[in-house]
């Protein structure tokens, strides 16, 4: 049944549905994210900024964990269904991490919003995000479903744990999340565990210091944003390239290089802003 649903969505098949749903697949992937959140943290709302950032990192590492404990393969291969985008498959099959990703996003932006538009947006995303899955040949239906459902629980969760740590003041509440991400670095010795494990510190430390000592204002004048938007991007980009040059090969690398990019977005970038751009 699995497999026969997959062999339907796929019976579209055309360079224009395959260049759409590779696109669409796309905005499930953590360079859309990274920029997603540093545009709302920096231009948007900062609250809001740190709560999306902590329910993506929750939901990712969640994803991470449950993909290594349940271990299903994916549709690749299997007779009858055409793969596209490869190279973006990592881990295993359940749950579909793009999705959930996607999930994650969109629902964290619908509780915040409240309205008609944001509603449907949203959930338009995440249907599209789910079905470019399937006929992009990387997940089974159970998989996008397994993503949506526990992408809303981890949105759930973390903003009751960020809500609780802002209202009574203790930031340190949010150890709840970061101390067993940093002990799984153990358990999970792979590339994607370790940038997301080095995101978490790095946007915890941020956290803290803009928090006590930088106390950036989002508000600004419409030519300031751009300013913010260019100067900021440019300089998260050119800090993920540049580490990477600059870095051994191997997976401790990856940890510090998104450590420093965690940092650079909640708390280098609004100290500059608010010193050079105001």
């Amino acid at each position: 049944m699995q497999v026969e649903i997959i062999k339907y969505v796929q019976t579209i098949i055309s360079p224009f549905w395959d260049t759409f749903f590779q696109l669409v697949t796309m905005t499930g992937e953590e360079s859309f994210y990274i920029i997603a959140a540093a545009i709302i943290f920096w231009c948007v709302n900062k609250k809001f900024g740190y709560k999306l950032g902590f329910a993506l990192l929750t939901s990712t590492i969640a994803n991470i964990i449950l993909k290594d404990m349940i271990n299903a393969a994916r549709p690749i291969g299997v007779t009858g269904i055409r793969s596209l985008r490869i190279e973006t498959a990592t881990g295993q099959s359940f749950p579909s991490g793009h999705t959930q990703g996607a999930t994650t996003f969109w629902i964290s932006c619908i509780i915040k919003v409240k309205r008609k538009w944001i509603y449907i947006v949203g959930i338009l995303a995440i249907i599209l995000v789910s079905i470019s899955r399937l006929y992009l040949g990387l997940h089974y239906p159970r998989d996008v479903i397994g993503g949506i459902v526990i992408g809303i629980i981890c949105v759930i969760i973390s903003n009751y744990i960020f809500d609780y740590a802002e209202e009574t003041k203790k930031a340190w509440v949010l150890m709840i999340i970061i101390v067993p991400t940093l002990i799984g670095m153990i358990l999970f010795r792979e590339k994607t565990y370790y940038t997301i494990a080095g995101t978490v510190l790095g946007f915890f430390i941020g956290y803290i210091l803009e928090s006590r000592y930088v106390l950036y204002e989002v508000r600004s004048s419409i030519l300031k944003q751009l300013m913010k938007l260019v100067f900021g991007l440019a300089i998260l980009v050119t800090l993920k390239g540049m580490l990477k040059v600059i870095l051994p090969l191997n997976i401790f690398s990856d940890f510090l290089r998104y450590v420093v990019i965690g940092l650079w977005i909640t708390v280098g970038a609004p100290c500059i802003f608010k010193k050079f751009i105001r």
